[in-house]
């Protein structure tokens, strides 16, 4: 057992329940789901979903402290310790799914260096179906119990990891960081290349998770064209969980042809998961769906906006990168921003959007704005993002010398 643990950094609620209870996240698969074990107490982090709105007003639930911090094994000691023989609890920061991508990499390099580990993951939440693509793990969406918790030799919390503390404002390359952290070597990776051939399934993903990286419909537009018009069968996976993504598929214009289609999107990331590795080719915002084509080295085009390209695809090449080239007073693409920021009269942007400098901008905003999120996504897109409308051409050029499209 390593010694000289210290307190994890995220505070955990520690209640206990008199009936039996399960759950489950709605974009999760439902064979993942958590259920009771008769254990005295159970463990979710504090600010958690169960937390927040499940178990306020459950039945039989007792809340016993929310200032609950389980010990780890320091950051320092992460490379220095051997868990050949070990059960290894990783505490995992959020479920974004392009960081989640990276630690599941991380995972799979772990493993190969620990075959006989055991190996689990906490609070992978909505990425769940991420984690479930490695072999024997124990996953717990939200919580776990004492009895399961006991049975693990070391705690790691990996928000320890170089450059956690300010992704938000510069990514980072979770799998590159962590295998660094632990000393590991990444997996090997085959090379795939597009397997040209008529008629490919071929996916364009255009929305993320904020207007400072989905791709604008206009741009969508042309390349749906593009690849429809070469015969290949197109789908423009949307996302239902969005809030702007009726609006946006609203602005789609995909014509005539009967080869092209727009779905609202997966109900679970295990659906969308298995959608990404069927595909023959795949055009992608900077969104989770680019990071989880690196599971399956799925060929494609990743265009980025506000984050680097080359941080975020890391060593994995299956992607051909287009980075915006957008230059302004401000601002100039890649800045790093990941999400939208507000300034002190409230406004809501970006540093090119609000003309203002980085020093001028506040934190991440705390509560959504659908009004803002669709005209900043549809109607008026942040400079580096509307400036992919002037890169068009070399874009559409880009997927014809992939795909030999004349």
């Amino acid at each position: 057992m390593p010694r000289n643990l210290h307190p994890a950094r995220k505070k955990f609620t520690r209640f206990a329940s008199k009936k039996p209870f399960q759950f489950g996240l709605p974009n999760v698969s439902p064979a993942l789901g958590q259920s009771s074990d008769g254990s005295p107490i159970y463990l979710t982090r504090a600010n958690s979903l169960l937390r927040q709105q499940a178990l306020a007003t459950a039945p039989g639930v007792k809340i016993k402290s929310d200032i609950f911090r389980p010990l780890v094994l320091p950051r320092a000691q992460w490379s220095e310790t051997d868990f050949a023989q070990s059960a290894v609890l990783f505490l995992i920061p959020d479920d974004a799914l392009g960081d989640c991508v990276g630690m599941v990499l991380f995972l799979r390099a772990f493993r190969q260096r620990y075959p006989a580990a055991r190996i689990g993951v906490l609070n992978s939440a909505g990425a769940s179906d991420l984690f479930a693509t490695i072999d024997q793990i124990a996953i717990f969406q939200l919580f776990i119990s004492s009895k399961h918790l006991a049975g693990f030799d070391t705690v790691i919390d990996l928000s320890e990891m170089e450059g956690w503390e300010t992704i938000d404002r510069m990514p980072v390359n979770p799998e590159e960081a962590l295998c660094t952290a632990f000393d590991l070597t990444p997996v090997t990776l085959p090379e795939r290349a597009p397997v040209l051939k008529p008629a490919m399934n071929i996916a364009i993903l255009p929305m993320a998770s904020s207007p400072l990286r989905s791709l604008p419909p206009a741009l969508v537009n042309q390349m749906a064209a593009l690849l429809g018009k070469a015969g290949h069968k197109v789908t423009i996976s949307l996302n239902a969980y969005q809030g702007v993504m009726r609006k946006y598929k609203s602005s789609l214009d995909l014509g005539a042809q009967g080869n092209i289609a727009a779905i609202d999107g997966f109900k679970t990331i295990g659906e969308l998961t298995a959608f990404i590795a069927d595909q023959d080719y795949v055009v992608l915002a900077d969104s989770g769906p680019a990071h989880i084509t690196k599971l399956f080295q799925t060929p494609g085009l990743a265009i980025y906006t506000s984050a680097s390209g080359q941080v975020l695809q890391g060593r994995h090449r299956n992607l051909r990168s287009w980075q915006s080239r957008y230059e302004g007073e401000f601002c100039c693409a890649p800045c790093g921003l990941a999400k939208l920021r507000a300034s002190a009269d409230g406004k809501i942007g970006c540093m090119g959007s609000l003309e203002l400098p980085i020093d001028a901008l506040g934190d991440v905003p705390t509560q959504s704005n659908k009004a803002v999120a669709e005209r900043l996504t549809i109607d008026a897109p942040v400079p580096c993002v509307a400036g992919l409308l002037g890169d068009q051409k070399d874009i559409l050029d880009v997927l014809r010398d992939d795909l030999k499209i004349a």
